[in-house]
C-alpha cells in the first residue's frame, strides 16, 4: 500500500463512520458538548448554552442539506430533443 493510498484511507476514515455515513455532524456535536461542558464548569452558562445551540444547529443543517428530496414536477433541462 502506497503512501497516497494510506493518506486517502485516513482522510476517508476521518470523514465517515464505520457504516460509511458522514461524520461531520457527529463530530460537531461531540466538540460542542465538550466545549459547553467546559464552559459551564467554569461559570460561563451563557457561553455553554450558545455552544450547545451551535452543535444542535450543525446537526439540523447537516440533516437538511443531505436529505433534500426534490418535489415531483417538470423541470427545465438543456436537452434539445425537439419537444417543448
Amino acid at each position: 500500500m502506497s503512501l497516497r493510498d494510506r493518506i486517502r484511507d485516513a482522510a476517508y476514515n476521518a470523514a465517515t463512520t464505520s457504516d460509511g455515513d458522514p461524520a461531520g455532524a457527529r463530530r460537531a456535536t461531540q466538540t460542542a458538548s465538550v466545549l459547553a461542558q467546559a464552559a459551564s464548569q467554569h461559570g460561563h452558562t451563557g457561553t455553554a448554552a450558545a455552544v450547545a445551540t451551535l452543535g444542535a444547529a450543525a446537526v439540523a443543517a447537516e440533516g437538511a442539506l443531505s436529505n433534500y428530496v426534490y418535489p415531483p414536477g417538470k423541470y427545465a433541462t438543456f436537452r434539445e430533443d425537439g419537444q417543448q
